[in-house]
């Protein structure tokens, strides 16, 4: 089972074995909650989107080619519901989110641990990751397959399901918003570490 290539798991998936389903699930399980932690910002999020992200593509296997390439197929599949839960959490979240805003202002409450916070040594990476969470899902989807899991402009792409030039506008669009974000915390006094964040390299 192991040396199946995920093609032919896929499409054995398709037609009902679990068992290639649950190779697929343990191959890409930690790719597709990273894509979505950083989509979503929160662990909490993250797992539900990455639990809907799979159960979406489970149900589309059977539309899946097994000719073609199979991480593409799924990093769209992801991308997808990414910006479909992100744009539905925004609409139902918007007034709680501003509730939520005024309570962490008040005085007395400690600091929200943040999983990311711990893992990011640079205060200036903290910056660009807060300002890619502020981007429209279109933008952030983009910036985190195409800086943070690496991919091509070529790949990005495809799985975004738009012409190359497309692809390479929205990143540099998304990295130019982050720039002028950090710049605007920067004129407000905020402190900035020297040099610049991989974020930015695009640009």
């Amino acid at each position: 089972m192991r040396c199946l290539p995920d093609e032919e798991l896929a499409r054995l998936a398709a037609a009902g074995r679990l068992d290639c389903v649950e190779e697929l699930l343990a191959r890409y399980r930690d790719r597709v909650y990273r894509v979505c932690y950083r989509c979503a910002g929160n662990p909490e999020d993250a797992e539900d989107w990455a639990q809907e992200c799979f159960i979406r593509a489970y149900r589309h296997l059977g539309h899946y080619d097994p000719d073609l390439p199979f991480e593409p197929w799924l990093l769209r599949t992801v991308s997808n519901t990414c910006v479909n839960l992100a744009k539905t959490r925004s609409r139902r979240r918007r007034q709680a989110e501003i509730d939520i805003a005024r309570l962490e202002e008040c005085p007395g409450r400690g600091p929200v641990v943040d999983p990311l916070d711990r893992a990011l040594c640079a205060e200036e990476e903290r910056q660009a990751l807060g300002a890619v969470e502020s981007l429209p899902p279109e933008m952030r989807i983009a910036v985190v397959l195409r800086v943070l899991e690496e991919l091509s402009f070529r790949e990005l792409a495809e799985v975004l399901g738009v012409p190359l030039q497309t692809a390479a506008t929205r990143v540099r669009r998304a990295l130019a918003l982050v720039r002028e974000e950090m710049r605007t915390k920067d004129a407000a006094g905020s402190r900035r570490p020297a040099g610049r964040p991989r974020w930015t390299d695009e640009l």
